[in-house]
């Protein structure tokens, strides 16, 4: 019994001791836990500040496109032509040079003699188409008025008759003349160029090398015209 009741108070005293000794060394570690320094917190760093966003200023209107006007090409440049000072007209001497054939020693210049030569030219082309409609009407006012007056004579065509290649032809009026005589020495001939016998009588002619022109009109020049000549019977014996 006495030994029981030892053996519980040597345990109790254990347990005692264990209980105090626990109590001791949370006392040591409460202690020990108060007097380490508590470490002041790291000051904050300053915060910076924003700025504040700048104020957007109001968006100032665009301006409505205006439609372009389409550009106009400028035109290139044109080169200018040179200037060509005009030369003294040389003094030609050339025998074969037509405008020397045709003048001779009548005292034309080459001015007047290209006018001439065009303005007959001309008269002889609307001839040809005259011949080949046997037009009487529009043959006469082509004729001067002289030639109108000899030729309408009776007396003078029978002259003329002898003259004809083809025997038997009777010349009884002007339009007899124009048919049978005027009409077939001239239809369909060739006419190049013009010859002076004076500065208002000419005669058109067929050049013919190494040959004698061939006459197949005579113009007068009356009021600045040209008009046919009919050679008379009497020129045409002179001939």
């Amino acid at each position: 019994m006495i030994e029981t009741i030892m053996k519980i108070s040597k345990t109790f005293r254990k347990t005692i001791l264990v209980i105090a000794g626990c109590a001791f060394t949370g006392f040591i570690i409460s202690c020990a836990s108060t007097n380490v320094p508590t470490p002041e917190p790291a000051p904050e760093e300053p915060k910076i500040e924003e700025p504040a966003p700048a104020a957007e200023e109001p968006k100032a209107e665009e301006p409505v496109p205006v439609a372009e006007e389409p550009k106009q090409e400028e035109p290139a440049p044109v080169a200018e032509e040179p200037v060509v000072e005009p030369q003294e007209e040389p003094v030609v001497e050339d025998k074969d040079d037509e405008y020397t054939r045709s003048v001779g020693s009548v005292a034309v210049d080459r001015n007047t003699f290209a006018d001439d030569k065009e303005k007959v030219l001309k008269i002889i082309s609307e001839l040809d188409i005259i011949m080949k409609n046997m037009d009487y009407n529009s043959w006469v006012p082509y004729v001067e008025s002289s030639s109108v007056d000899y030729w309408k004579l009776r007396k003078n065509l029978q002259k003329y008759e002898k003259r004809l290649p083809v025997k038997g032809i009777k010349l009884k009026d002007l339009n007899d003349y124009f048919r049978h005589v005027f009409v077939p020495a001239r239809k369909g001939r060739e006419v190049s160029e013009i010859r002076y016998i004076s500065d208002t009588y000419i005669k058109a002619v067929q050049v013919r090398e190494e040959q004698e022109d061939l006459i197949y009109y005579y113009f007068n020049k009356i009021n600045g015209k040209w008009l046919i000549h009919l050679p008379t019977n009497e020129e045409l014996n002179q001939n």
